[in-house]
């Protein structure tokens, strides 16, 4: 049963090395598993093979075995990704998926710092990267 306010979105991005993924909501574990299994499925045609997924707008917290599928769903799905990396809020950096993805084989990062994500996923260096693009500077709206 889904509770009523598992509400959740997903945005895909298109850059030109890499794609960008922002879950923002309240996502179960099991819409989250469906979703990376369907990003799995879409991204077999896409020419990047370098992915970012921004879950630092997800509120839902994951228990260390939900964390373990998570790892393990993104590399039966995502393993024809050359590289991966998740950002997570500092406080809940675990790398639980991480090391359960990279068991199987895949090429999974867990950063809290976008830059520093993105840094890894084009082998620039974090400093070059444009302002605000580890959270530093935001809008609102």
């Amino acid at each position: 049963m889904v509770p009523p306010d598992a509400s959740y979105d997903v945005i895909v991005t298109r850059e030109t090395a890499w794609v960008r993924v922002r879950v923002v909501g309240t996502p179960t574990i099991d819409q989250l598993l469906s979703a990376v299994h369907l990003l799995g499925v879409r991204s077999e045609a896409w020419p990047q093979r370098a992915m970012l997924v921004d879950l630092r707008e997800v509120t839902t917290p994951f228990e260390p075995v939900e964390q373990y599928r998570l790892g393990e769903e993104t590399a039966a799905s995502l393993s024809h990704m050359a590289r991966i990396a998740s950002v997570v809020p500092a406080e809940r950096v675990t790398r639980i998926s991480q090391k359960a993805a990279r068991r199987s084989g895949t090429n999974v990062m867990v950063f809290d710092n976008e830059a520093e994500a993105i840094a890894w996923l084009t082998g620039a260096d974090p400093s070059s990267l444009p302002a605000g693009l580890d959270g530093s500077e935001s809008t609102a709206g």
